[in-house]
């Protein structure tokens, strides 16, 4: 659906014409035509060469120690080095898996530089959730912290070499490679740039849907490219408009402000964490500061002491910082940019935010993992406006809402949200079934229920089958319930969320047990503690006798169940 806009010196399209720096142009990608901007790097070890040109800028800190993109990339050469060694090439499948710390930048580096493919391990999972992840990806290499490769091990992964982070002369331990000794045995630091084509993979990123079952998305170069180049381009928007704010030119004020700096409060293994801070940040040249745990005091502490300009992050963590007893404590003014994604803003938040930032752009946008995050955005006064929206779609994306046969609706009506852009994913890994079911005539089929207004914003109405978020991280109903149900106690189970203030939702477990058989929730809780990562298990039980309520075809009917067991 096609809205009329309004000519604009500093419109998207003056960004795009021919000739500009963001200039688009049409191409095909998986069979579909795409718009993809014409100056993007063509691979991941292109955006690192051209990244060299702010060799002397601090690129990451981290527990007060700094490292520079010289320290990164030389780094990086030399891990690199050591994967060739280990027989890693183009198309290899490399695991990282670690919680957010420098070294798992510098692993990414090396192994895109040499053209393999790193798998994004989720680093909270379990050790069988871990273990399995990387095998089904077909992992030949992982790099992981001593947590992490504890897990590994405890999860008996087959076949894969290890290179560990971190000194753990552990049990179990012993035959992992030492990623400190592998910085101090190397020869030189040079990165390679290994050559790759658009289409051909450049990571692996893990979803679910709602099998319950992980997933590999696999996220091609352009796609990923593409992305980072949407993320420029609405950073260079801003940046005109503020510009013509202060009444000065684009160059003045680039020369004035000092480098950009994101507090990194997302897991690297998500697109947030990954895409829109990680590589949007070393495209631009910028700093990112590591909050490996989630502190409000100690989020506050670094904003002050790094001069942070942008905190993306979940409204729980927006909550905590405005709830925090340390919020006077310390200078926030260095705070230009605030947002989230995934869960829109309670209008209370909102209010809030605008009242003790007044400086701050507000933003928040639609996206998922297979999509490289966001395809839609709204910012500033445009979201002020449009609080309830996910913004307009991006440049590089085409957002159509359909009805149940595939036929575009009505602006206003709801319907399946369907994605066309190059930032789609190539497909899961080794899942043609999930593949056919989300890609349809070159159109990337959600499963979320929106709309498109008049003037052309987003709305998103309900979100994927059976998922929640709670405190920023997507849990998946189906998931939870096939651990419930092999408890050998358990008849039945449920799951759904509940509206939480701090953590956005909840996750409520509904269980029916087998006749005879007492269930505590401590013991189920236990239960499952061993085969879901730790964010994964409800918070709140409900056991009883009473049968889950289902429908003529056997299926639960949730909506059912919630209402007479919470009112809600």
């Amino acid at each position: 659906m096609e809205v009329a806009r309004t000519a604009d010196p500093l419109s998207v399209e003056t960004f795009t014409a021919p000739g500009a720096p963001f200039e688009l142009i049409e191409s095909v990608v998986r069979g579909a035509r795409c718009r993809v901007f014409r100056n993007a790097p063509r691979s991941l070890a292109d955006l690192y060469r051209s990244a060299r040109v702010h060799d002397d800028k601090v690129c990451a800190v981290m527990d007060g120690e700094r490292l520079t993109y010289r320290d990164l990339f030389t780094q990086a050469g030399l891990l690199a080095g050591e994967l060739r060694g280990r027989g890693v090439g183009r198309g290899t499948h490399v695991g990282i898996a670690m919680r957010n710390r420098p070294e798992w930048l510098v692993a990414f580096i090396a192994i895109s530089s040499l053209g393999g493919v790193p798998v994004l391990a989720n680093s909270r999972s379990s050790a069988t959730e871990l273990s399995r992840s990387l095998e089904y990806a077909n992992c030949r290499v992982v790099v992981a912290d001593v947590k992490c490769a504890a897990l590994i091990v405890e999860g008996d992964a087959r076949g894969i070499d290890g290179i560990l982070v971190g000194e753990a002369p552990g049990v179990g331990l012993a035959g992992w490679a030492s990623y400190a000794g592998i910085l101090r045995g190397g020869a030189h630091g040079d990165l390679p740039v290994t050559p790759c084509a658009p289409e051909e993979p450049a990571l692996i990123m893990f979803t679910s849907g709602t099998t319950g079952v992980a997933k590999g998305a696999v996220l091609n170069h352009v796609g990923v490219l593409t992305a980072l180049m949407a993320n420029q381009l609405s950073a260079a928007l801003l940046g005109a408009r503020m510009a013509a704010h202060l009444g000065v030119d684009m160059a003045t004020l680039g020369r004035t402000s000092p480098q950009p700096s994101t507090l990194l409060v997302f897991p690297l293994f998500h697109t947030s964490g990954c895409l829109s801070v990680f590589l949007t940040t070393m495209a631009r040249g910028g700093k990112i500061v590591f909050l490996p745990r989630w502190s409000a005091a100690e989020a506050l502490r670094l904003i002050q002491e790094e001069r942070v300009a942008a905190l993306p992050a979940v409204p729980t963590m927006l909550w905590d910082i405005l709830q925090s007893p340390d919020l006077g404590r310390f200078d926030t003014s260095s705070l230009v940019s605030l947002g989230t994604g995934g869960q829109g803003l309670p209008e209370n938040l909102l209010a809030a935010l605008q009242a003790r930032f007044p400086r701050a752009l507000l933003g928040t946008g639609y996206g998922m993992t297979e999509t490289n995050g966001m395809v839609s955005l709204t910012v500033g006064a445009e979201f002020l406006a449009h609080p309830h929206s996910a913004g307009r779609p991006l440049a590089t994306a085409e957002i159509r809402i359909v009805d149940d046969g595939g036929i575009e609706v009505p602006a206003g009506q709801c319907g399946e949200v369907c994605v066309r852009s190059a930032q789609n994913m190539s497909g899961y890994w080794q899942r043609p079934e999930a593949d056919a079911l989300i890609f349809r005539d070159g159109w990337l089929h959600t499963g979320d229920v929106g709309s498109i207004d008049a003037e052309g914003f987003l709305h998103i109405v309900s979100r994927r089958t059976d998922m929640i978020i709670s405190g920023g991280e997507n849990i998946y109903c189906a998931e939870v319930e096939r651990v419930l149900n092999e408890h050998p106690d358990v008849m039945e189970a449920a799951t759904f969320g509940l509206p939480d203030e701090r953590l956005g939702e909840k996750l409520v477990a509904a269980i029916v047990p087998r006749p005879g058989c007492v269930l505590e929730p401590e013991r189920l809780r236990a239960f499952c503690a061993g085969r879901l990562a730790q964010y994964k298990l409800p918070r709140e039980w409900r056991i009883g006798a009473e049968p889950l309520e289902r429908n003529a075809t056997g299926k639960i009917m949730k909506g059912q169940v919630r209402l007479r067991l919470t009112g809600a």
